[in-house]
């Protein structure tokens, strides 16, 4: 019988650059991806287990001395190129924890010293999970020198000892011989209200929530109020930082010139649940995405989904919890239908909450995150120089 998590105590060592994740612990998530939020609950869950975890994060300055978030011991070392030092403190970092554990979520160059630890060290087991359908392929997770970061986000994935896919469809993506390694584990959702919330108390429409880059598309959500200016629409989310500013000031005055857009910008987690609540669908228009933790706070709700081209793993048409539009035409018409038509909204809600209680509970992420923590390690030397080429692709 595989061990429980829930039955073990185990030293857990988070990695996750940047202060994302330790905001979101800290309370504020209006700035989280959902990669860096996802690291925060699952660290938080695991520390609520009792087990022991760290987390470390930074941008190669160790200004922070450590502190605790959410009884997470939050350890200021990420590294950095620009700081050499940086990775000598790193990995004396990842040695002090003396983990059982080692978990990141991101692509970066410094997953294999992840690795390492685990090789040298014969305890540490480094598990990798993917957080986008692109970090399936190293040389698609980079937009920028590629030619730097994509094989060393290669050696990373080779260096896992399992690798954790959201969804079938990335596993199929991934090189073959990574595939044996890879084992589906879903996302974490913290909550679940006891009933699909009410269609007759809404007072939104459709609600566009994510942070506003060019992947998600804001514009073809514009473009479905432009085209239904009785429907009430909203939009939550702040702009992402890199986004150019002439881009910015066009969206921010595309939605200043429609009336039936509200835009509340970032918002914290507890108010962006009682805006889904007050929402009639939850509408994505991003052009890729891993797992979208804004269809699962949505489901969790009882709130269906209308998604322009995403449809992680199938699941939307899988479980009927939602449409997938494939146009602009079509997803103008989708919405307008789960819009007017409350008992449909209303069976696909009960579906939905369904659907997201018994797959993504707590009990339902330590069930299929149990083989990778105490499954036997993957072979290392020459099965690595067997598929290195290929890890690459």
């Amino acid at each position: 019988m595989q061990p429980s998590l829930k039955g073990q105590s185990l030293r857990w060592c988070f990695f996750s650059p940047g202060r994302r994740s330790i905001d979101v612990l800290g309370g504020d998530s209006r700035t989280s991806g959902g990669a860096e939020a996802q690291v925060a609950h699952l660290a938080a869950a695991m520390a609520e287990l009792g087990h022991k975890v760290s987390l470390i994060y930074g941008d190669g300055s160790q200004r922070c001395p450590p502190t605790e978030l959410a009884s997470v011991t939050c350890i200021d070392a990420a590294p950095r190129w620009l700081k050499p030092s940086s990775i000598a403190a790193f990995w004396r970092a990842l040695k002090d924890a003396s983990p059982d554990v080692i978990y990141a979520r991101l692509p970066s160059d410094f997953l294999a010293l992840q690795g390492l630890l685990g090789r040298f060290d014969g305890r540490a087991r480094f598990i990798y999970a993917l957080a986008h359908d692109d970090h399936c392929r190293p040389w698609q997770a980079y937009s920028y020198r590629r030619w730097l970061h994509a094989p060393l986000y290669a050696l990373g994935l080779h260096s896992a000892e399992a690798i954790l896919a959201q969804h079938e469809g990335q596993r199929a993506r991934l090189a073959h011989g990574l595939q044996g390694r890879t084992i589906c584990v879903p996302n974490l959702v913290r909550s679940f209200a006891s009933v699909p919330r009410d269609f007759e108390g809404t007072s939104i429409d459709a609600i566009w929530v994510a942070q506003i880059r060019p992947e998600k598309r804001l514009e073809r959500f514009l473009d479905l109020a432009a085209s239904a200016p009785d429907l009430s629409c909203s939009v939550v989310g702040g702009f992402d930082p890199t986004l150019p500013a002439a881009s910015r000031v066009e969206l921010e005055q595309r939605i200043q010139s429609l009336s039936n857009v509200t835009y509340w910008g970032p918002q914290p987690a507890d108010v962006v649940m009682s805006l889904l609540a007050r929402s009639k669908v939850l509408v994505n228009t991003s052009s890729g995405e891993g797992f979208p933790n804004s269809m699962l706070e949505a489901w969790s709700l009882g709130v269906p989904v209308v998604s322009l081209a995403v449809d992680p793993g199938g699941i939307i048409e899988q479980q009927d919890i939602g449409l997938l539009s494939g146009g602009d035409v079509e997803l103008r018409n989708d919405v307008r239908l789960l819009t007017r038509r409350g008992s449909l909204n209303d069976r696909i809600g009960v579906r939905a909450l369904a659907y997201v209680r018994g797959r993504h509970s707590l009990e339902a992420v330590c069930a299929a995150l149990s083989p990778a923590i105490f499954g036997s390690p993957v072979t290392a030397g020459a099965h690595r120089a067997e598929h290195s080429r290929e890890a690459l692709s």
